[in-house]
Protein backbone atom coordinates (compact mmCIF):
# COMPACT_ATOMS: atom_id res chain seq x y z
CA UNK A 1 0.00 0.00 0.00
CA UNK A 2 2.85 2.16 0.59
CA UNK A 3 4.22 1.93 -2.76
CA UNK A 4 0.31 2.37 -4.22
CA UNK A 5 0.29 5.74 -2.22
CA UNK A 6 3.04 7.00 -3.80
CA UNK A 7 2.11 6.79 -7.60
CA UNK A 8 0.02 9.28 -7.11
CA UNK A 9 2.40 11.51 -5.57
CA UNK A 10 5.05 10.56 -8.39
CA UNK A 11 2.04 11.70 -11.17
CA UNK A 12 1.56 14.86 -9.59
CA UNK A 13 5.09 15.92 -9.07
CA UNK A 14 5.24 15.52 -12.68
CA UNK A 15 2.25 17.20 -13.59
CA UNK A 16 3.48 20.34 -11.60
CA UNK A 17 6.93 20.40 -13.44
CA UNK A 18 5.04 19.77 -16.82
CA UNK A 19 3.48 23.22 -15.89
CA UNK A 20 5.93 24.98 -15.10
CA UNK A 21 7.65 24.08 -18.18
CA UNK A 22 4.83 25.62 -19.79
CA UNK A 23 4.24 28.63 -17.78
CA UNK A 24 7.65 29.65 -16.75
CA UNK A 25 7.83 32.65 -14.25
CA UNK A 26 7.38 35.95 -15.44
CA UNK A 27 10.59 36.74 -13.60
CA UNK A 28 12.63 34.36 -14.15
CA UNK A 29 13.05 31.87 -17.36
CA UNK A 30 14.22 28.37 -16.41
CA UNK A 31 17.55 29.32 -17.20
CA UNK A 32 17.47 31.25 -14.36
CA UNK A 33 18.33 34.52 -16.70
CA UNK A 34 15.73 37.48 -16.00
CA UNK A 35 13.80 37.96 -19.33
CA UNK A 36 14.41 40.96 -21.84
CA UNK A 37 12.29 44.28 -20.76
CA UNK A 38 10.45 44.80 -24.37
CA UNK A 39 8.98 47.62 -25.63
CA UNK A 40 5.26 47.68 -24.80
CA UNK A 41 2.84 48.24 -27.17
CA UNK A 42 2.22 51.70 -26.12
CA UNK A 43 5.60 52.28 -26.48
CA UNK A 44 6.51 50.90 -29.91
CA UNK A 45 6.91 54.01 -32.16
CA UNK A 46 8.09 52.83 -35.61
CA UNK A 47 9.75 50.10 -37.06
CA UNK A 48 13.22 51.75 -37.33
CA UNK A 49 13.10 52.10 -32.89
CA UNK A 50 12.07 48.29 -32.43
CA UNK A 51 14.91 47.46 -34.97
CA UNK A 52 17.32 49.46 -32.85
CA UNK A 53 16.42 47.93 -29.33
CA UNK A 54 16.24 44.65 -31.04
CA UNK A 55 19.97 45.45 -32.47
CA UNK A 56 20.57 46.38 -28.49
CA UNK A 57 19.76 43.23 -26.94
CA UNK A 58 21.50 41.29 -29.42
CA UNK A 59 24.72 43.38 -27.71
CA UNK A 60 23.98 43.04 -24.66
CA UNK A 61 25.69 46.30 -23.55
CA UNK A 62 25.48 47.47 -20.15
CA UNK A 63 24.47 51.16 -21.16
CA UNK A 64 22.72 51.68 -24.71
CA UNK A 65 19.95 54.22 -26.43
CA UNK A 66 18.16 53.87 -29.22
CA UNK A 67 17.43 57.56 -30.85
CA UNK A 68 14.89 56.27 -33.80
CA UNK A 69 16.76 53.93 -35.67
CA UNK A 70 20.29 54.92 -33.88
CA UNK A 71 21.89 52.95 -31.52
CA UNK A 72 24.21 54.51 -29.18
CA UNK A 73 26.15 52.31 -26.76
CA UNK A 74 27.60 53.80 -23.64
CA UNK A 75 28.77 50.80 -21.90
CA UNK A 76 29.76 47.43 -23.73
CA UNK A 77 28.72 44.03 -22.76
CA UNK A 78 31.24 43.91 -19.97
CA UNK A 79 30.46 47.01 -18.68
CA UNK A 80 33.29 49.01 -19.87
CA UNK A 81 32.69 52.62 -21.07
CA UNK A 82 32.63 53.84 -24.56
CA UNK A 83 31.14 55.57 -26.87
CA UNK A 84 30.08 53.77 -30.23
CA UNK A 85 26.80 54.65 -32.32
CA UNK A 86 25.38 52.73 -34.92
CA UNK A 87 23.07 52.94 -37.58
CA UNK A 88 20.26 50.25 -38.07
CA UNK A 89 17.64 51.01 -39.24
CA UNK A 90 16.56 54.60 -41.99
CA UNK A 91 13.51 55.27 -40.34
CA UNK A 92 12.63 59.03 -40.72
CA UNK A 93 9.65 60.32 -42.41
CA UNK A 94 8.24 63.60 -43.70
CA UNK A 95 5.69 65.14 -42.00
CA UNK A 96 3.28 68.52 -42.92
CA UNK A 97 3.50 71.31 -41.39
CA UNK A 98 1.05 71.62 -38.29
CA UNK A 99 -2.16 74.08 -38.47
CA UNK A 100 -2.46 77.30 -36.82
CA UNK A 101 -2.38 76.95 -33.13
CA UNK A 102 -3.22 79.35 -30.40
CA UNK A 103 0.08 80.58 -28.52
CA UNK A 104 2.08 78.38 -26.12
CA UNK A 105 -0.14 75.54 -27.60
CA UNK A 106 1.83 72.62 -30.01
CA UNK A 107 0.90 69.12 -30.63
CA UNK A 108 4.06 67.22 -29.48
CA UNK A 109 1.86 64.96 -28.26
CA UNK A 110 0.02 63.91 -30.84
CA UNK A 111 2.74 64.68 -34.22
CA UNK A 112 4.84 61.41 -34.75
CA UNK A 113 3.71 59.25 -32.22
CA UNK A 114 3.74 56.45 -34.19
CA UNK A 115 6.57 57.01 -35.75
CA UNK A 116 10.11 56.86 -35.34
CA UNK A 117 12.11 60.30 -36.35
CA UNK A 118 9.83 62.94 -38.19
CA UNK A 119 11.14 65.99 -39.34
CA UNK A 120 8.59 68.87 -41.00
CA UNK A 121 9.19 72.23 -42.58
CA UNK A 122 7.20 74.95 -40.89
CA UNK A 123 8.61 77.22 -43.67
CA UNK A 124 11.55 78.50 -45.88
CA UNK A 125 13.01 80.06 -42.35
CA UNK A 126 11.59 77.17 -39.73
CA UNK A 127 12.09 73.13 -39.42
CA UNK A 128 11.03 70.99 -36.60
CA UNK A 129 12.45 67.58 -35.82
CA UNK A 130 11.31 64.69 -33.25
CA UNK A 131 13.07 62.00 -32.18
CA UNK A 132 11.52 58.82 -30.32
CA UNK A 133 14.01 57.76 -27.69
CA UNK A 134 14.53 54.18 -25.57
CA UNK A 135 17.22 53.42 -23.27
CA UNK A 136 18.18 50.51 -20.90
CA UNK A 137 20.50 47.83 -20.24
CA UNK A 138 21.43 44.66 -20.85
CA UNK A 139 18.67 43.39 -19.51
CA UNK A 140 16.19 45.86 -21.48
CA UNK A 141 14.51 48.57 -21.83
CA UNK A 142 14.18 50.92 -18.94
CA UNK A 143 12.49 53.99 -20.41
CA UNK A 144 11.70 56.13 -22.93
CA UNK A 145 11.66 59.97 -24.08
CA UNK A 146 10.47 61.96 -27.15
CA UNK A 147 13.03 64.69 -28.08
CA UNK A 148 12.07 67.96 -29.93
CA UNK A 149 14.04 70.42 -31.90
CA UNK A 150 12.85 73.67 -33.20
CA UNK A 151 14.84 76.02 -34.98
CA UNK A 152 13.82 79.29 -36.94
CA UNK A 153 16.70 82.01 -38.46
CA UNK A 154 16.77 85.77 -37.13
CA UNK A 155 18.21 86.65 -40.33
CA UNK A 156 21.41 85.43 -40.61
CA UNK A 157 21.06 83.67 -36.99
CA UNK A 158 20.36 80.00 -36.80
CA UNK A 159 18.78 79.90 -33.09
CA UNK A 160 17.16 76.90 -31.69
CA UNK A 161 14.05 75.63 -29.08
CA UNK A 162 14.36 72.01 -27.25
CA UNK A 163 11.96 70.14 -25.92
CA UNK A 164 12.56 66.82 -23.36
CA UNK A 165 9.42 64.74 -22.86
CA UNK A 166 9.09 61.84 -20.44
CA UNK A 167 6.74 58.80 -21.72
CA UNK A 168 8.02 55.91 -19.15
CA UNK A 169 10.74 54.55 -17.07
CA UNK A 170 12.27 56.52 -13.80
CA UNK A 171 12.92 60.24 -13.82
CA UNK A 172 15.47 61.85 -16.40
CA UNK A 173 18.30 63.72 -15.52
CA UNK A 174 19.91 65.99 -18.32
CA UNK A 175 23.39 66.38 -18.43
CA UNK A 176 25.72 67.86 -21.63
CA UNK A 177 23.10 68.38 -24.30
CA UNK A 178 23.89 70.42 -27.58
CA UNK A 179 23.07 72.87 -30.40
CA UNK A 180 25.74 72.64 -32.76
CA UNK A 181 25.86 74.05 -36.03
CA UNK A 182 27.63 72.52 -38.81
CA UNK A 183 29.62 73.91 -42.15
CA UNK A 184 28.64 70.91 -45.00
CA UNK A 185 31.93 69.76 -46.46
CA UNK A 186 32.52 67.52 -48.98
CA UNK A 187 35.37 64.63 -48.59
CA UNK A 188 36.37 65.99 -44.70
CA UNK A 189 34.48 66.03 -41.93
CA UNK A 190 31.83 69.38 -41.54
CA UNK A 191 33.39 71.84 -39.88
CA UNK A 192 31.32 74.13 -37.16
CA UNK A 193 29.95 77.11 -37.33
CA UNK A 194 29.06 77.65 -33.70
CA UNK A 195 26.94 75.90 -30.92
CA UNK A 196 23.91 77.05 -28.46
CA UNK A 197 24.44 74.91 -24.84
CA UNK A 198 21.32 73.49 -23.73
CA UNK A 199 20.10 73.08 -20.01
CA UNK A 200 17.41 71.22 -19.05
CA UNK A 201 15.68 70.33 -16.09
CA UNK A 202 14.74 66.70 -14.84
CA UNK A 203 11.57 65.22 -16.12
CA UNK A 204 9.19 62.56 -14.87
CA UNK A 205 5.70 61.52 -14.62
CA UNK A 206 4.56 64.83 -12.57
CA UNK A 207 6.62 67.13 -14.56
CA UNK A 208 7.27 65.18 -18.09
CA UNK A 209 7.98 68.13 -20.09
CA UNK A 210 11.31 70.88 -20.19
CA UNK A 211 11.89 73.62 -22.44
CA UNK A 212 15.33 75.16 -23.56
CA UNK A 213 15.08 77.65 -23.20
CA UNK A 214 11.24 78.32 -22.91
CA UNK A 215 8.09 77.34 -24.94
CA UNK A 216 8.19 80.93 -26.51
CA UNK A 217 11.94 82.07 -26.18
CA UNK A 218 15.05 81.28 -28.76
CA UNK A 219 18.40 80.22 -27.66
CA UNK A 220 20.68 82.16 -30.17
CA UNK A 221 23.71 80.77 -31.82
CA UNK A 222 27.23 82.30 -30.79
CA UNK A 223 27.94 83.77 -34.00
CA UNK A 224 26.43 85.05 -37.37
CA UNK A 225 26.94 83.15 -40.73
CA UNK A 226 27.60 85.15 -43.88
CA UNK A 227 28.59 82.71 -45.57
CA UNK A 228 27.46 81.30 -49.18
CA UNK A 229 27.84 77.82 -48.54
CA UNK A 230 25.72 74.71 -47.17
CA UNK A 231 25.11 74.32 -43.62
CA UNK A 232 23.06 72.08 -40.55
CA UNK A 233 22.60 71.45 -37.24
CA UNK A 234 23.53 68.68 -35.20
CA UNK A 235 21.65 68.43 -31.79
CA UNK A 236 22.83 65.54 -28.66
CA UNK A 237 23.11 65.12 -25.24
CA UNK A 238 23.48 63.10 -22.53
CA UNK A 239 21.47 61.63 -19.02
CA UNK A 240 21.38 59.80 -16.88
CA UNK A 241 18.08 57.82 -14.93
CA UNK A 242 17.03 57.96 -11.41
CA UNK A 243 18.63 54.44 -9.89
CA UNK A 244 20.80 53.32 -12.36
CA UNK A 245 24.13 54.38 -12.56
CA UNK A 246 24.76 54.58 -16.03
CA UNK A 247 25.51 57.72 -18.72
CA UNK A 248 23.37 57.50 -21.17
CA UNK A 249 23.87 59.27 -24.63
CA UNK A 250 20.82 60.42 -27.24
CA UNK A 251 21.81 59.64 -31.11
CA UNK A 252 22.28 63.11 -33.06
CA UNK A 253 19.01 64.23 -34.49
CA UNK A 254 19.06 67.43 -37.25
CA UNK A 255 16.69 70.11 -38.37
CA UNK A 256 17.53 69.82 -41.70
CA UNK A 257 20.13 71.81 -43.97
CA UNK A 258 19.91 75.31 -45.08
CA UNK A 259 21.86 77.86 -47.43
CA UNK A 260 21.51 81.40 -48.76
CA UNK A 261 22.80 82.80 -45.56
CA UNK A 262 24.60 85.57 -47.65
CA UNK A 263 21.71 87.18 -49.19
CA UNK A 264 19.53 89.64 -47.71
CA UNK A 265 16.80 87.57 -46.76
CA UNK A 266 19.02 85.77 -44.76
CA UNK A 267 19.50 81.68 -44.41
CA UNK A 268 16.82 79.01 -45.82
CA UNK A 269 16.24 75.42 -45.60
CA UNK A 270 16.95 73.50 -48.84
CA UNK A 271 16.43 70.20 -47.36
CA UNK A 272 13.77 69.16 -44.63
CA UNK A 273 14.31 66.55 -43.30
CA UNK A 274 18.04 65.84 -43.16
CA UNK A 275 19.41 63.35 -45.30
CA UNK A 276 23.03 61.91 -44.92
Amino acid sequence: MKTARSIPMVLAASLALAVLNAFPSPAFSLGGTAPWRALSRAQDRGDGLQACVNEAQDKQSEAWTCMGGTLRVTEDNRGRVTDAAYLVAEDTTVTPAPRAMAPAKDDYDSWCENGTICGRKINAFTAEVKGNGAYGDSKGVIGTFDIVYRQSFDGKLPRWRTLIEWDSGPEINPGIWRNNCRVNLSGRPDDYCGKNDVHLASVNAKASRSWWPSSERWAYNDQRLTGGGNYHDDHEGEFTAFGHRQLFKAGVLHTGRWSKCNSRTGCQYYQVPWKP
